[in-house]
């Protein structure tokens, strides 16, 4: 029987299968094995890694890639810093611009930085044109579906006419999205729903905005529509939103006649959120905080009294020292001539107001905030507004698109005692610890691998005759030369602090760290201590013990002698965090150090092998950013040596058989490294 004949076609296409692609993203005809092998790995090995939603569905080009570029060209058509944050979909609170996290799949660069500008443009345009201005007929809007999507769609269509008229260069921008097949997606809110199959009434609202072929002339019932786009096609600039509401409203009755929904609105039309605008924060804050003013006696009490003793009253106020005792639940010990509550209460709002602006303000001036992008979920208090960073899925072959997000909180503190006990219980250790790191506050050492040098490197001279005898190019760095001086480094030491350090690994992890930072002090270099642990991907603390620009003082001593252990190890976002924070430093060398019980683990798909090589990931970025990054493992497994390996590299982990030898062994590589 002769054996069955394999087509390349056939071959091409297990191979496609097996590896997650289709066949014409290899941009091969099914010719040889040989052939479609080589797509493969020029796929893997010479493009750049695709990024995918958390979600799994594929994506089109990441805002972060154009977020300054847009920024940028925003900023110069409106006049003012335009801030850029995310959305899905698009929106506006008349402060900022809202955008997705991705556009639709697949990536074309071009149409989607051309989708991105003319989305922006749009979500500017709504506050640029005063469209959102009037409360009122946001307020109208807010109560009624159908009425808000067609007041979007007028408005969408004067603030483009807007934009082409007033910068004739973005005419051709405008006209060009219509085009786009993903910008004409149409949904109910984020639901997508088909083009096919419109009704005939609402068809003249999308006419310039969105290009179906599939679409007929409407008869008599498209007529309301008809007169609504040709008015607002010959609005002037006066009264622009109660007109639009007011054909919007007559839409919304030519809709309900006919029994339809509200009209879907197409992909960069984005969505008019009312709620967002008509919130007051310093209204809301006041109303969280009005539980401590005291119960509902007491307050209608501090009312009475301010009316009567305010600016211009007739009646003399209560005595001071009744009104100081009263006012000090409000606003502390008591003092004498308080204001009047009703002024307290507006100094409190305008205080919240002017902390929200400041916190923003720093945010922009500190140039961060096109990295840390606004999320669609409010900013924990007291931290710094978190980054995300993408997950390295090794399965799939693709990064998981802002899989996890890293908070830098301050670590809890506690007791001062915790630390002086420290300190104290390791007096003789601590002085040698110093004695040992004060000689190399001037480096005196040979430097390997050079070009050129006073002396031959005998080691590195010997594998370049070793090259040269295999038929090899050699490295010509054969010398050495003697050098004295101070080294620039900066060290982050990132401690694990998740639930299984609970007990004795964590009281030895804190004892280490008191250790090598008495010996780091004497050196005076900079360098910063964090732990970390999570309890989401998207809720990752890297606890700030101590800042790289933070002085040893009391809080310092009371965080760093009081860790304490909750969470998992999501390994490759604290790495990512870490290495994010010493790409900052000016410092030649920046060196990372990794502390931790165990294996990369959280729930679900991030044990075993996808946090491993998630983390392996991790440590190969920053090290392209020029972070040397060390880790010692207090894994007591047999096992644990194999992943060690594959995520730190050989040579660059220790891994500690005896737990309790970590305060003796910590300082004695971190000696090692800076030298």
């Amino acid at each position: 029987m002769p054996a069955p004949t394999v087509k390349p076609e056939d071959v091409l296409q297990a191979t496609v299968d097996e590896y997650g692609v289709k066949a014409e993203e290899l941009g091969l005809a099914a010719e040889t094995d040989e052939e479609a092998e080589q797509a493969l790995l020029r796929r893997f090995l010479f493009e750049e890694p695709q990024r995918q939603l958390v979600a799994g569905e594929r994506n089109g080009l990441p805002l972060d890639r154009v977020h300054r570029q847009l920024q940028s060209l925003f900023t110069m058509l409106d006049g003012r810093k335009v801030e850029i944050g995310y959305s899905d979909p698009p929106c506006t609170d008349n402060i900022r611009i809202y955008l997705p996290k991705a556009v639709p799949a697949p990536i074309e660069p071009a149409q989607d930085l051309l989708l991105y500008r003319v989305m922006g443009l749009l979500q500017l345009g709504l506050s640029r044109h005063n469209l959102l201005a009037d409360r009122r007929v946001l307020a109208e809007v807010h109560r009624d579906w159908v009425l808000r999507s067609a007041y979007h769609l007028l408005a969408m269509r004067y603030s483009l006419r807007r934009w082409a008229e007033a910068f004739p260069g973005l005419r051709t921008d405008i006209e060009a999205v219509p085009y786009l097949e993903k910008a004409g997606q149409l949904r109910v809110n984020v639901t997508a729903v088909p083009r096919d199959g419109l009704p005939g009434a609402f068809i003249p609202l999308y006419e310039g905005l969105v290009v179906c072929l599939n679409w007929k002339t409407p008869g008599p019932e498209g007529d309301p529509a008809r007169e609504a786009v040709r008015a607002v096609d010959q609005l002037g600039d006066s009264g622009v939103a109660a007109v639009l509401l007011g054909h919007a409203q007559r839409l919304r009755e030519h809709f309900r006649r006919l029994r339809l929904g509200p009209p879907p609105l197409p992909f960069y039309a984005g969505i008019i959120r009312p709620e967002w605008i008509l919130a007051d924060l310093a209204r809301d804050l006041a109303a969280e905080n009005e539980w401590k003013k005291g119960n509902k006696p007491l307050r209608q009490l501090l009312d009475a009294m301010a009316r009567k003793g305010g600016v211009g009253g007739t009646k003399e106020a209560p005595a001071p020292g009744l009104r100081a005792r009263l006012l000090s639940r409000l606003s502390g010990p008591p003092v004498t001539n308080q204001p009047a509550y009703g002024k307290l209460r507006d100094e409190a709002i305008d205080e919240a107001r002017a902390k929200e602006m400041r916190y923003s303000a720093a945010k922009w001036e500190s140039g961060t905030a096109p990295e840390a992008l606004t999320s669609d979920t409010p900013v924990k208090p007291g931290d710094d507004g978190g980054r995300t960073y993408d997950e390295w899925d090794d399965a799939a072959g693709h990064y998981r698109f802002e899989a996890t997000k890293v908070f830098t909180p301050e670590a809890p503190t506690g007791p001062l005692g915790s630390y002086e006990r420290i300190v104290g219980a390791n007096g003789p250790q601590i002085k040698t610890i110093r004695r040992r790191f004060e000689e190399l506050r001037v480096e005196e050492r040979w430097l390997h691998g050079q070009p050129d040098g006073s002396e031959l490197d005998l080691n590195r001279a010997v594998l370049a005759l070793t090259d040269v005898a295999a038929g090899q190019d050699p490295d010509d760095r054969i010398y050495k030369r003697f050098v004295r001086a101070k080294q620039s480094v900066a060290i982050l030491t990132m401690v694990d602090l998740s639930g299984s350090t609970q007990g004795h690994v964590i009281h030895l992890e804190q004892t280490a760290m008191v250790l090598c930072a008495e010996g780091l002090r004497t050196l005076a270099l900079p360098h910063a201590f964090y732990g970390f642990g999570n309890t989401h991907p998207q809720e990752c603390n890297l606890f700030r013990i101590k800042g790289f620009e933070e002085p040893y003082g009391e809080g310092v001593y009371k965080r760093m002698g009081n860790l304490r252990a909750s969470g998992a190890t999501r390994m490759g976002a604290f790495i990512r965090h870490a290495g994010w924070l010493l790409a900052q430093r000016p410092q030649s060398r920046r060196i990372l150090m990794v502390v931790s019980d165990g294996k990369p683990e959280d729930r679900a798909e991030y044990r075993g092998r996808h946090g491993i090589r998630d983390t392996a990931m991790a440590v190969t970025e920053v090290r392209r950013h020029g972070v040397h990054v060390h880790c010692i493992s207090l894994d007591p497994e047999e096992g644990a040596d194999k992943y060690l390996s594959e995520i730190f590299g050989a040579g660059r982990y220790l891994k500690l058989d005896d737990v309790d030898s970590l305060p003796a062994r910590l300082p004695e590589v971190f000696r090692g490294l800076v030298r």
